[in-house]
């Protein structure tokens, strides 16, 4: 039997990518499964580069492209125009500016999905959101999920994308979404994973939560400049580290609601502060991302 980490939707959150690494390592673990999504909404897009990086050369490992790379190259092919710093869209400018081309040749060469084979074990088939968008959505008991599993050519599919972790069966297929280690959901706020446990029949998944050291990821916003960037999103990021509660579309929608009833229009990413200032009051979240 061997096992193998299945990582997603790390969003450069470093110290909770470095403690699940750390605990595969501990574990014995030498095969990465990773789904994408590895930059943008935290503070430390190089040092998480550096180990992914130390992933791919020194461990068994397959990586796929996120919706995040997908925003990232966008807007490199397009002149690098339309993000300026703000709220709406300050995190994702400090994101590219924090990466090298390096990364950005890395993130191009990457699959939206393929079909890992270890010799011996069964086929799966890994992707970020579904097998043809990198922004796609499965969740259990949808129309698409269904259909997307009776469609597989392997008995098993891996996704990350929407920071839910499950695991279930359908049709005799595992499907299996290990849940985000940079910004998760629910759990507490706990960084979440998976390990999957296969022999020459099938496997199994393991979900994981993990405690990290939460308050030096948090503290990283200020001391990096992000929180100052991009005042309300960070502060939203940083309330899902602390609560693991994700109020980003609801302020986002709030915003959005208020700049249009004030001025007619709300066209994104050109929000004005004090309407994200004041969404943000409204759901009772300071800038440090402290319930109020």
């Amino acid at each position: 039997m061997i096992e193998v980490a299945v990582f997603s939707d790390i969003h450069a959150n470093y110290e909770a990518f470095k403690a699940c690494f750390e605990y595969c390592t501990t574990r014995g673990i030498d095969r990465y499964l990773m789904l994408g999504d590895y930059v943008s909404d935290c503070p430390e897009p190089e040092k998480t580069m550096e180990l992914v990086y130390i992933i791919r050369d020194y461990f068994r490992s397959e990586f796929i492209k996120g919706n995040r790379e997908e925003y990232l190259l966008d807007f490199r092919n397009r002149g690098e125009t339309g993000w300026h710093d703000g709220s709406a869209s300050g995190s994702l400018l400090y994101t590219y500016e924090h990466l090298t081309d390096r990364d950005l040749y890395f993130f191009e060469t990457l699959p939206i999905c393929t079909v890992w084979e270890e010799p011996g074990y069964p086929p799966i088939t890994i992707c970020h959101g579904t097998p043809d968008k990198a922004g796609g959505f499965m969740f259990k008991g949808a129309r698409n999920t269904r259909r997307i599993i009776n469609s597989l050519k392997t008995d098993v599919i891996l996704h990350g994308h929407n920071h839910v972790q499950e695991s279930y069966i359908l049709k005799n297929r595992l499907s299996l979404n290990p849940g985000s280690i940079g910004v998760p959901w629910d759990h507490g706020g706990k960084a979440q994973f998976a390990v999957l446990k296969g022999d020459s029949q099938a496997w199994t998944g393991e979900l994981i939560e993990l405690e990290y050291d939460r308050e030096a990821e948090i503290k990283s916003f200020s001391e990096s400049g992000l929180a100052a960037r991009a005042p309300a999103w960070a502060a939203m990021v940083m309330h899902t580290l602390r609560t693991g509660a994700d109020l980003s579309q609801a302020v986002l929608l709030r915003a959005s609601v208020l700049c249009k009833e004030e001025r007619g229009e709300a066209v994104w990413p050109y929000i004005p502060e004090k309407y994200w200032a004041q969404a943000l009051m409204e759901y009772r979240i300071d800038l440090q991302g402290r319930p109020i």
